[in-house]
């Protein structure tokens, strides 16, 4: 993972330097007690930008934002804004960026506004963006007085004896450590510092240089004056085309930094939403397991019903209250006759009939259970999308599972968009709800359905042209193939997938979603 050094925010600040300065701010909001966006507009250049700020110390960053990143990103506005967000609202709302700047050599960028108060008294105020790993903040100040007016995070002296940070006290910038500006510096010195071209020895001497920038510069120049100047022209900004590179893609700093900063969010909030899930699934199939463990038995109650038989078969042989048979040993009633004993024995085996009857139920919908559960598991697996997830918490709360909360439901309505082989619509249900949808919404009779032989797999649905009864070999194995792809089973060698026409398939009541029962299927080896 990269992280976001004072090297990439100076190349952020120049390159957005025109557009910010002077802009308006139209909006303020906070997603989270992490995240700020300002609505930004410049009239000169009319244009509207969303300026996104993240100090969540694992990933600070700040770059513009569209309505794609909001979606990756995972960013949902609260109904009610937080304190911080409200005193921003009061000071800064509608109020012009009158000066930028960039701290030298530091992960802290400022931005300077007017503020005129209920008698017409003018204050100058600065939010300053702080964005240093676990130390990152948002703090609004007196720029005049630099008294604090608030942050998005307080700090006080029990956490930080060096700096503290909260509404009244005196703002200053962190301590700047003792290293050297490589543009005011020589090649001797440089040299000097780097002979052993020791990326700690740069890293640990000169600004501006992080460890995986020196690490790719070193891979791309071998002598030590070739990398020297290039440093240089680096921190100068006249390297774009390195700083594209070393953060991915885009077509400048900014749309690079989303790229990059979108997709590691978006892995993380998706992994932490499906470990969420996971970890209270794999919690109820260990309670399932002990359940399944006590396998209902029927040889007890059998065993009541063979000792009454033998009575009633025996009723004129019997004299002792013990009785032997079969080499099992049991003692009568001495107090009632041999067919009242025979009549108790029968009761018993009626009451432990019904109680195995019971039992054997409940096991058999723990065993139903348990195969539901691990399809959710294969279904979480499977996931590719927060939508997707939102869908799977969606059924599960449905289904009494897992608790229900308003933030788990999925952003769209439920749809499955088709791929197309050879001019077929084929659908694909990555979870239990798109493949119920898929069978109920949009298969008809004569579609073709495809799963996995007894594991779990999507459910594949090949839609027929008109008149089309007959879908060629390539077709069919594509479509197994698929399956297969998307199934538990997608690493193993040779596979069983099972086809039949949908007319065939029944979903059975009072059962999960998702599960069906099926007739004259096709079996195909992948």
């Amino acid at each position: 993972m990269l992280n976001f050094d004072s090297l990439t925010l100076k190349y952020f600040f120049e390159e957005n330097y025109d557009f910010i300065n002077g802009a308006i701010v139209q909006k303020i909001q906070l997603p989270s007690r992490y995240e700020i966006i300002l609505n930004l507009r410049n009239i000169n250049k009319s244009k509207n930008k969303k300026l996104y700020i993240n100090i969540n110390p694992k990933y600070p960053h700040i770059c513009f934002i569209n309505e794609s990143s909001f979606e990756k990103r995972a960013i949902t506005i609260p109904k009610a804004p937080p304190m911080f967000c409200m005193q921003l609202r009061k000071y800064l709302n509608g109020s012009q960026i009158k000066d930028f700047r960039l701290v030298e050599y530091e992960r802290i960028i400022e931005f300077y506004f007017n503020y005129f108060d209920e008698i017409g008294s003018l204050t100058k105020l600065c939010l300053t963006i702080e964005l240093m790993g676990k130390y990152s903040n948002i703090i609004l100040y007196n720029a005049t007085s630099k008294i604090v007016i608030g942050s998005i995070h307080n700090v006080s002296f029990q956490k930080s004896s060096i700096r503290e940070i909260y509404g009244g006290v005196k703002y200053i910038y962190p301590p700047l450590k003792n290293k050297l500006d490589i543009l005011k510096s020589s090649y001797s010195t440089f040299f000097e510092i780097s002979k052993d071209k020791n990326i700690d020895e740069i890293n640990n001497n000169f600004y501006y240089f992080s460890k995986p920038v020196l690490n790719k510069a070193l891979n791309e120049f071998r002598t030590h004056e070739d990398l020297f100047y290039f440093l240089q022209n680096l921190q100068a900004g006249k390297n774009l085309s390195f700083m594209l590179s070393f953060w991915g893609s885009g077509d400048n700093v900014s749309d690079a930094i989303d790229n990059y900063f979108s997709d590691l969010i978006f892995n993380d909030v998706l992994q932490t939403k499906k470990n969420l899930l996971i970890k209270y699934l794999k919690s109820e199939l260990k309670k399932l397991q002990k359940k399944l463990e006590n396998k209902p038995d029927d040889k007890k109650f059998l065993k009541y019903k063979k000792i009454g038989d033998y009575l009633m078969s025996n009723l004129y042989q019997l004299n002792s209250s013990k009785v032997y048979m079969d080499e099992l040993e049991f003692e009568l009633d001495k107090d009632i006759s041999i067919t009242d004993n025979a009549q108790k024995f029968y009761s018993l085996y009626k009451k432990s009939k019904s109680e195995f009857e019971y039992s054997k139920k409940r096991y058999e919908q723990a065993i139903l259970q348990f195969e539901y559960y691990e399809s959710i598991l294969f279904n979480i697996e499977l996931a590719q999308t927060l939508d997707e997830i939102a869908q799977i918490q969606e059924e599960l709360s449905e289904a009494g599972i897992f608790p229900k909360s308003d933030k788990q439901k999925s952003n769209n309505k439920l749809k499955v968009e088709p791929l197309y082989f050879k001019e077929y619509e084929i659908y694909v249900g990555k979870n239990n709800k798109q493949n119920d949808y898929i069978i109920s919404k949009i298969a008809t009779g004569e579609d073709l359905w495809f799963h996995g032989l007894n594991f779990p797999s999507s459910h594949v649905l090949l839609k027929l042209k008109n008149n089309d009864k007959a879908p060629s070999k390539e077709v069919l194995e594509f479509c197994a193939k698929l399956t297969k792809e998307n199934s538990k089973a997608k690493n193993s060698g040779k596979t069983s997938i099972i086809m039949t026409k949908r007319k065939n398939i029944k979903k059975p009541p009072n059962t999960y979603l998702g599960y069906v029962t099926y007739k004259n299927e096709v079996e195909i080896v992948i």
